[in-house]
């Protein structure tokens, strides 16, 4: 079955889709940093990002200083939650559109 995943790339990709598999975002040469589940709060304009990869992990987001998402994601508050804490990605990073 096809969830809502995404995964963090060493070259600070964050990819998002549908798939099963986090691994079914990877494209090759990439190195993964961990990953999780999204969800769009359409209401708040946030991309919500949650959880961890079981074959990654949580994402290491202390490893990249810019990250790139789709232009669809333009204009959206981007947010981690976690434990109950909520790590505001587009706070701490910078961010590029591709």
């Amino acid at each position: 079955m096809e969830y809502p995943k995404f995964i963090l790339t060493a070259d600070g990709f964050l990819r998002l889709g549908l798939v099963t598999l986090h691994r079914h975002l990877l494209e090759p040469g990439d190195t993964c940093l961990g990953g999780g589940y999204y969800d769009i709060d359409y209401r708040r304009m946030e991309l919500v990002l949650s959880g961890a990869s079981g074959d990654y992990g949580t994402p290491q987001w202390h490893r990249v200083d810019t990250i790139s998402l789709p232009v669809a994601y333009h204009g959206m508050t981007v947010v981690y939650r976690t434990g109950g804490y909520d790590c505001p990605i587009t706070g701490e990073h910078r961010i590029n559109y591709y």
